[in-house]
């Protein structure tokens, strides 16, 4: 057996001057960033030391100049999904005032409201569709996290609402018929402190 050849082995070919220009290139970039470094902490102030006082009080009359001035409230829009059924239209009058409504009936509709990526409430009424339902709280828990969902059914008692909630087609809220003011109120508050 003969040994191979030189020629036959693989062989590495290193550009030192590459390697070279590349070590230079990174170096400037280096003392580039140490300058801005550098330049943003600044020197002392050679006529006067700012007192901690001056510092904190200057600083806070700074933020507060960055600052949006305090608006009203924004209200977290509420989506009715009457899908298969007219529950939301005929019991308006049970919903409590101070929410920004809006009904959707179909599919197109309802994703109308979901390119809406901010926080909102999508309300189903589980006994028009209940497959339905659960594949759609489903999808929007998985591709709309600031979305939440609330059921709302005749049966849902709070041992099925917690067993349902650890599904994979969990809402993040639920309420049982009759609508009533106050529950559902009193439900949307609970889902908006958990957002």
């Amino acid at each position: 057996m003969t040994a191979p050849d030189d020629d036959d082995k693989p062989t590495v070919v290193l550009d030192l001057n590459a390697l070279k220009k590349e070590k230079l290139a990174k170096e400037e970039e280096l003392a580039n960033m140490a300058h801005e470094l550098e330049f943003a902490v600044g020197p002392e102030s050679k006529t006067k030391k700012e007192t901690t006082e001056e510092f904190t009080e200057n600083f806070l009359l700074e933020r507060a100049k960055l600052e949006p001035a305090p608006q009203e409230e924004k209200k977290v829009p509420i989506i009715l999904f009457d899908f298969n059924s007219d529950l939301f239209h005929k019991s308006q009058a049970a919903f409590p005032q101070g929410y920004e409504y809006h009904f959707a009936k179909t599919l197109p509709e309802l994703n109308k409201f979901l390119a809406n990526k901010n926080l909102q409430i999508v309300v189903f009424n589980y006994d028009a569709h209940p497959k339905a339902v659960n594949q759609l709280s489903a999808q929007i828990k998985q591709k709309f996290p600031m979305i939440k969902t609330m059921i709302i059914a005749k049966a849902i008692s709070p041992e099925k609402a917690a067993v349902h909630a650890k599904s994979q087609f969990g809402a993040t809220g639920y309420l049982q018929l009759p609508l009533e003011a106050e529950k559902i109120s009193s439900e949307f508050q609970k889902i908006i402190s958990k957002a």
